[in-house]
Formats: structure tokens, sequence, C-alpha cells
């Protein structure tokens, strides 16, 4: 009975401590999953967020200075255009006495010449009375014999000499605009009036984005040019907001989900106004951002998905080994495993920074090929594309880089193809061209023609040419210039680098290929690019070797690939 008891105390205890144990490792598994979580997901939401919010407040920004610019440079077109008209009625008063242009063939040639190109629609010729003493255009029935000196443009001529008026109908019941210059005695005055439709193109052409608007109102809210929304009248609350941006000098102000720009005209008798509809124009961005932020859900439930299986499968490994004695040396050695993960983590940094500073340079040069470009019109898309489809291609030698880590116990085969070494050689070296040219180095090409085609792993062989230029261009620092040259010997494709750099010291020389050994500023390299670089040539049946120039500074470094495929050692296999 006592036997009885204490096996079932035992069993009970047993039972408690499984209990217990069971529990522990469930909190874990909610612990552990909880915080893979937080750490993969709140950063990815953080930086969706905060990159949507900077790309809009950049978008609106620029926006801003380019409807400024634009209010300003359409402000000094229309003024320019209303005092050329100014100026040359006020040439042909100096030439033509007011009293002598009553003749009807000199007015006549007089139209002919100033309407060579559009401008006018007629002339006329006022006296200091306001009678109308001659006229030519289409409205001759309606004008003759008008007297002007009640009218408002009047008045103003032969107070100022000269006058550019508003839109106003008159005497023949249609909207117009007048330029009138009278002569320096005031005897008589000269007045055209303006071709509507060439005024209002001035304006037309203006790009303000999709539902954007632009026209040209008067202190009294009156338009001179017609709305693009087809609006007929502005409220006094926005005539003084308008008026308000005049005063800034054109500078822009988002307000209402648009962003105005005004100026003043006609000597400030007129305010140009310029709308942009922020929605409007944001709506290909607005579709690409609910894309987007699907995509980001879609990663975040993936990233919980993955989180709960590992962390149910790395608990449940905890557990076992928990209850197995038998399991602790295989936890060693996954802990050994780790621990050369640990090791090889740096190395798999520095191979992955070179492709992600190819994605940089190219990030780099696509934001500056924008910066170049219209929005409305991208004129550089073939560019485009080819900077799209070289950051494609280095994210998937990223791809392969991080595949061979994480199966770095599982070795894969190499995958060997016939390549011309010219051409390897040469992709690599265009995608660090942008990167040269900032740093004033000069990459010259001396390559040998009708080289036979070699059997290597292409993707290898151009990781050691991407890291022994990137080496190359860090030594030089700027303004100098690295050569590369390829040549056959008997039994080997041979490539030199040769830069202007300081060249290597025997110490150094000595160390090249060790393990984390760096000449660099601490914290900008690894000193694994040729260890990696020196591994590589080794997987491939080649060598990699350097010398200092001859006879002048700076390093030579040669790969040396063979012409014949070398045995399979299961090296990189």
């Amino acid at each position: 009975m006592s036997s009885e008891n204490s096996h079932l105390a035992h069993s009970t205890g047993n039972s408690i401590r499984a209990e217990l144990r069971d529990a522990y490792y469930a909190r874990q598994k909610y612990l552990f999953a909880l915080v893979f979580v937080v750490v993969s997901i709140v950063p990815l939401l953080i930086l969706n967020y905060n990159a949507a919010r900077f790309y809009r407040a950049s978008w609106i920004e620029k926006t801003s200075v380019e409807l400024s610019n634009l209010a300003t440079d359409r402000k000094e077109l229309i003024d320019r255009f209303l005092v050329t008209q100014e100026d040359q009625l006020a040439g042909f008063l100096s030439l033509y006495d007011p009293q002598a242009l009553r003749e009807g063939k000199r007015l006549e040639a007089l139209f002919a010449a100033m309407n060579r190109s559009g401008v006018i629609t007629d002339l006329g010729v006022i006296d200091r009375y306001g009678n109308h003493l001659a006229y030519r255009g289409p409205f001759e029935k309606e004008l003759a014999g008008k007297n002007y000196a009640g009218s408002e443009w009047f008045a103003e001529v032969m107070q100022n000499g000269r006058y550019a008026s508003d839109v106003f109908t008159g005497y023949r019941k249609v909207p117009h605009l007048i330029v009138a210059v009278a002569d320096p005695a005031r005897t008589g005055i000269l007045r055209a009036t303006i071709n509507s439709t060439l005024f209002n193109s001035l304006l037309a052409t203006a790009n303000v984005g999709p539902d954007g608007d632009a026209f040209i109102v008067n202190r009294r809210g009156e338009f001179q040019t017609p709305s693009r929304l087809g609006r007929t009248a502005v409220s006094q609350e926005e005539l003084e907001h308008f008026a308000a941006l005049a005063e800034s000098e054109g500078m822009a102000t988002w307000q209402d989900d648009r962003i105005h720009g005004a100026i003043a005209l006609n000597g400030g008798q007129w305010l140009l106004v310029l709308e942009t509809n922020v929605a409007s124009s944001l709506a290909s961005y607005d579709k690409a951002r609910h894309l987007d932020t699907a995509l980001v859900a879609f990663a975040a439930a993936l990233i919980i998905l993955v989180a709960v299986l590992l962390t149910h499968s790395m608990v449940g490994r905890l557990a076992r080994a928990d209850r197995e004695h038998s399991m602790l040396t295989n936890q060693v050695r996954e802990v050994e495993k780790l621990a050369l993960i640990g090791r090889l983590s740096a190395s798999v940094a520095h191979e992955v920074n070179n492709p992600l500073q190819i994605i940089s340079d190219q990030a780099g040069l696509i934001d500056e090929l924008m910066d170049e470009e219209d929005p409305q019109s991208i004129i550089n898309f073939a560019d485009y594309r080819r900077s799209i489809g070289k950051i494609r291609t280095q994210v998937g030698r990223t791809s392969v880089i991080t595949r061979r880590l994480l199966g770095f116990s599982h070795p894969l085969d190499n995958t060997r193809s016939n390549i011309n070494i010219n051409q390897a050689v040469e992709e690599t070296a265009a995608l660090l061209e942008h990167e040269a040219d900032r740093q004033r180095i000069a990459i010259i090409r001396h390559y040998q023609e009708d080289l036979p085609e070699v059997n290597t792993d292409i993707g290898q062989f151009q990781q050691v040419v991407l890291n022994i230029l990137h080496n190359a261009l860090d030594a030089i620092g700027s303004d100098g210039q690295i050569d590369i040259t390829s040549r056959r010997d008997a039994s080997h494709i041979v490539v030199d680098f040769a830069d202007t750099g300081p060249g290597l010291t025997p110490e150094v020389i000595e160390h090249l290929y060790d393990p984390f050994f760096t000449t660099k500023p601490k914290g900008k390299g690894t000193g694994l690019g040729l260890f990696v670089s020196r591994d590589n040539m080794t997987r491939l049946g080649g060598e990699l070797t350097v010398v200092n120039r001859t006879g002048a500074c700076g390093a030579v470094f040669s790969v040396h690939l063979p012409l014949t495929v070398p045995p399979s050692d299961g090296v990189g296999e």
C-alpha cells in the first residue's frame, strides 16, 4: 500500500511538474510570438506611415514652390505682353500726329502693321475730348460717333498717358480688353482692343494639374479671363485671401485640399490666381498607397503566421530538450551553429551591403531623373525602366546571398555557365559608374578582344569584381583612376584592377585576406570583402593576387580564372 501511495505521489508530482512545464512553455510561446510580431511589424508600420507622410509633405512643398514660380513666370509674361502693346502704340504716336491718323488709309495701314500676328482686333483714334475720330475693326457701326469722355479708361489714359483696362462691355456690348496710349501733349489717344482668345491663351497653357484652375480677376472680383472650372464669381473671403497671397509675391499656400498661388498683374489692378487640386493630383499616389497598405497588411499577416509557426517550433524544441536529456548534445550543436551564424553574419552584412549600395545608387539616379522631369509627362521612361531592371537584378543577388547563409549546412550546387569575361566585368563596373563619377574617379577599360568564354559561376565572379572595385574607390577617395585590363596567359584569363590609391604596406598585404581585417575607418568596413572574394575564387578554381604598382602609387588586384573547368572537389557544391 505504501509503495502504491509513493508511486501515486510520484505520478502526481510528475503530473504537476508537467503541467507547470507545459504552462511555462505555453507562456513562452505567447511571449516569443508577441515579441517577434512587435519587433517585425511595428517598424514596418512606422516606416510605411512615415514614408507616406514624408512623400505627401514633400510633394505639397514641391508643388507649392512650382506654383509660386509658375505664378511669377506668368506675371512676367502677361505684364510684358501688355507693356509691349502699350509701347507699340506709343511708338506709332511718336511717328504720327493723332489728327493725321484720322485719314482712313493711314489708320488702316497702321492697323495692318500691328495686327500681323493677330494680337489686336481693332484700332481707334480718340481726341482729347473723347470723340471717336477714326476706327478700323468689326464694330465700326456700333462705335461711330461715340464719345468716351465719361469713361473710366479715358480718364486714366489722359491722366497717366497709358492704360490697360479691365474687361468691360462698353458701347459694343461685348466683353473686351483695351490698351490705350495718349500722346505726350494729350491731344489724342490711340486705342487697340486685345484679341481675347490670344490673351486667354497666355494663361491657358499654365500647368496646374488635373482639376486645377487658373484665372485673372480684378480687385473687385470680376473675372478677366475664363476659369478652367467654369467659375463665374469669387467670394469676398476668397478675394481677400488671394490679395494677401499677392502681397507675398506669389507664395503658394495649402488650404481646403487646394494649393493656391496669387500674384498682382497690370500695375496691381489684377490678381493672377493659380490653384492645384491636391486630391486629384495625388490620385495615382493614393491608389498606389492603398495597394501599399494592402501589401503591408498581407506582410503583417504573413509575419504573424511565421511568428506563430517559428515560435511553436522553437519552444517545442526547448520543451523536448528539457524533457529528454539525450537531446543535450544536439542542443549544444545548435548553439555552436548559432555561434557560427553569428560569426558569419558580419560577412553576410558585407555581402548584402554591396547590392544595397547599388540599389541606393540606382534609386539616386531615378531621383535625379525625376527632378529633371515635368510631373505630368514622363520623358525618361526608358531610363526608369532600365534602372528598375538593375535594382531587380541586385535584389536577386541579395536573395542568393541570403540563401547561402541560411543553407550553409546544406551545400548548394555551383551554377556554372559559359560567360564572356569582358561583358561580366563591364556589367559590374557599369553599376559603379555613378558612384565613381561622384568621386571624380575615372574607370578606364582595356579589354583584350576575342577572349574565349570561361565556364564559371558568374554570380560569384561578379561579387569578386564588385568587392575589388569598391575597395579601389574607397582607397582612392576622390580624383583618381581605376584601370581594368583583361588578358589571356597560357592557361588562364586574367583581369587586372589597378588603382591610383596609396598602395599597400607589407604589413597590410600579410593580413589582407584575414577575416575582419580592414584598413577602413571604424564602422565603415567589416574586413570580410577580400576574405570572401578569395574564398569565391578558390571555389571557382581560380586565384586572387595583389601587388603594388611599379613606379606609381596604388595597388593592382588580379583575378585569374582557369580556361578549363577544374575537377569537382565538392567545394561550393
